[in-house]
């Protein structure tokens, strides 16, 4: 089985992400848009144990909107669209096939 990124990993860079979307959310207290990336964070610590589409709809998600994002806030979304990138192909290599 091919091991592209542990649930430990995961979860440790999933925490981190969590931890600058916080500082930034305080940082920046009137960007809407960037208060409603707080579903995609909580939804985070379950993609891993979870079927691979629901990674790949987040996925889409964080990569529609990027675009609206400048700077810090956009660094912080190309981290968590790489995390989920890592965890996708970690799920299609480790298929059973039985």
């Amino acid at each position: 089985m091919a091991n592209i990124i542990s649930e430990e990993r995961f979860l440790s860079q999933a925490r981190k992400a969590k931890e600058q979307y916080l500082f930034l959310r305080e940082k920046f207290p009137d960007d809407k848009d960037f208060k409603r990336l707080n579903r995609v964070i909580r939804a985070f610590h379950g993609l891993y144990g979870r079927d691979k589409v629901y990674a790949v709809k987040q996925l889409n998600y964080l990569e529609n909107v990027q675009i609206s994002f400048q700077e810090e806030r956009r660094a912080l979304v190309v981290q968590m669209i790489e995390l989920l990138q890592k965890l996708i192909l970690h799920k299609k290599l480790s298929k059973d096939f039985s």
